[in-house]
């Protein structure tokens, strides 16, 4: 058995078979789970991140004009820092208050948003309401910058 770059062939009935370096076979499986953790890792990527990071920032730029402090959370989505992986921290209630904790999602055609403005329309604010679970509220940002100054009064 010669080794080469953490690999060895091994001969067995005339037959070459490749093996890691303890001698155990490797196999097409292991090949293919191997490609898909790499396609995995790579679906991400600098672009996506660095437009997420501008999203997040934009939303905290909207919400200082406001005069709400709002801040990135720490590597947000990347790491579970203090158990939470969220985008942005909005302090609606005062900085010494607990923020709001908030996800940034932003999509380039829209998808998944364009039926959700549809039932949105003109009106203030959707309520979404799944069987069996609490209600989600959509607000236009329009109607969420009115809250805010109505709150900070």
């Amino acid at each position: 058995m010669t080794a080469s770059r953490g690999l060895a062939q091994r001969g067995d009935a005339g037959e070459a078979r490749k093996c890691d370096l303890l001698g155990s076979k490797i196999t097409s499986e292991t090949k293919t789970s191997a490609s898909a953790n790499q396609a995995a890792a790579r679906k991400g990527g600098a672009r996506r991140r660095r437009v997420g990071n501008v999203c997040e920032r934009e939303v905290v730029d909207r919400h200082l004009g406001l005069g709400i402090k709002a801040e990135r959370y720490p590597l947000s989505g990347a790491s579970h820092f203090r158990g939470s992986g969220h985008d942005v921290d909005l302090y609606v209630f005062g900085a010494d208050a607990a923020p709001l904790v908030a996800e940034v999602k932003k999509r380039k055609s829209g998808a998944g948003f364009t039926q959700l403005e549809r039932w949105l329309g003109d009106y203030d604010l959707l309520v979404l309401r799944r069987n069996h679970a609490d209600p989600m509220i959509v607000l236009p940002w329009r109607t969420w910058a009115r809250l805010l100054e109505r709150v900070r009064r």
